[in-house]
C-alpha cells in the first residue's frame, strides 16, 4: 500500500531539512578556507561577474603548478618565437600561428580526452567513476577544492559520481 499524506510530508520535510544542512555545512567550509593559504581562493569580479583563481606560494600544489607554468610558457615561447605578454591566452589553440585563445569547444574536447586516457590507464572503480563523473560536470571536485564551487555544483557533482559508482 502507498504512504499516507502524513508520509509523504515527513520525508519531504526530512530532505529539505537534509540539504539545507548540506548548504549550511558548505557555507562554513567556504568560509573557514577564505583567506587560507592552504587553500585556493576564488575572487569575483562584481562588475563583470568574472573570476580569478590565486594559489599562495605556500600552498601544498605550489611547486606543482609553478612548474606546470614554466611549461606553458616554455610551449608558447616555442611555438610563437617571442616570450606571453599580458594580453596572450594562458592556453592558445594550437593550431593558429598567432597567439589565440583555445575555443572553448577545443578545451572541452581536450578535457573529455584526458580524462577518458585517464580512466583506461586505471582499474580503480571509484577513480574511473570520478573520471566519468568529471566529464559530464565540466569539473573536478575534490576535498581541498569543493570551497570554490556552489553547493548547487556539489549536488550535480555527486548526483554524477553517484551514476558512475552504479554501473
Amino acid at each position: 500500500m502507498g504512504k499516507s499524506r502524513s508520509e509523504k510530508n515527513k520525508a519531504r520535510k526530512a530532505r529539505l531539512a537534509d540539504a539545507e544542512r548540506r548548504r549550511e555545512a558548505h557555507t562554513r567550509l567556504v568560509v573557514e578556507r577564505s583567506g587560507n593559504a592552504q587553500f585556493v581562493q576564488r575572487q569575483i569580479d562584481p562588475l563583470t561577474g568574472d573570476r580569478t583563481l590565486s594559489m599562495s606560494p605556500q600552498h601544498p600544489a605550489a611547486q606543482d603548478m609553478r612548474e606546470s607554468m614554466q611549461e606553458l610558457r616554455r610551449e608558447f615561447t616555442e611555438r610563437f618565437g617571442r616570450e606571453p605578454g599580458p594580453e596572450d591566452p594562458l592556453f592558445f589553440d594550437p593550431v593558429n600561428d598567432v597567439p589565440t585563445e583555445m575555443p572553448p569547444e577545443a578545451a572541452a574536447t581536450q578535457f573529455d580526452t584526458m580524462l577518458d586516457n585517464m580512466a583506461a590507464q586505471t582499474d580503480d572503480p571509484t577513480l574511473q567513476a570520478q573520471l566519468r563523473a568529471a566529464k559530464d560536470v565540466g569539473f573536478i571536485l575534490t576535498e581541498s577544492n569543493m570551497h570554490l564551487f556552489s553547493a548547487h555544483d556539489i549536488d550535480a557533482w555527486e548526483d554524477a559520481l553517484d551514476r558512475h559508482l552504479d554501473h
